[in-house]
């Protein structure tokens, strides 16, 4: 086997056992201080192993984001974006995000997000929900040049005295 062979094998094993470490939460084993975690934490920073997807999936699914816009009595405008600070919330967000790109779903869901904003900011009168989505290519488009881009999906816009927001 040639070297360069070698080298990619040792490569894909190094990140298959990165993924491996990751996916079994290898960041909250504890003792994150030593040189050695804290090397593996930044090749899995650098190669994307330390994500729960660790490849590219080109024509798999598209990337849903939301976002809110808040305004007060006064005019004052506030742009929200709901991020957590663990993986398993922005996957869990993210799937419930996934659900807005469905027709039938799409006026329950942003309801229901907009009241939760809407509780979270009491100051806030009204809210806009508003989703863009990455639409990802598929594998040929991808080695024909086609990269990912974001469209506008909808917006909707709740205020608090709407029936569907007010508890």
């Amino acid at each position: 086997m040639p070297l360069k062979h070698k080298l990619y094998f040792l490569l894909a094993s190094l990140h298959l056992v990165m993924i491996a470490l990751f996916a079994s939460h290898f960041g909250e084993w504890g003792k994150a201080e030593l040189p050695v975690i804290k090397a593996a934490t930044c090749i899995g920073d650098y190669t994307g192993s330390n994500n729960i997807f660790s490849f590219f999936a080109p024509g798999l699914s598209d990337q849903p984001y939301v976002v809110y816009a808040t305004k007060d009595s006064s005019g004052k405008e506030h742009t929200i974006d709901l991020k957590g600070n663990s993986p398993d919330f922005t996957n869990r967000i993210n799937n419930i995000y996934g659900y807005l790109t469905l027709e039938e779903g799409r006026s329950i869901f942003s309801a229901s997000l907009a009241q939760f904003v809407l509780q979270r900011y009491p100051a806030a009168d009204k809210v806009r929900v508003a989703m863009v989505v990455q639409k990802i290519p598929n594998m040929n488009e991808f080695r024909n040049g086609k990269r990912c881009q974001w469209h506008f999906w909808f917006h909707r816009d709740f205020e608090k005295n709407d029936a569907v927001v007010t508890k």
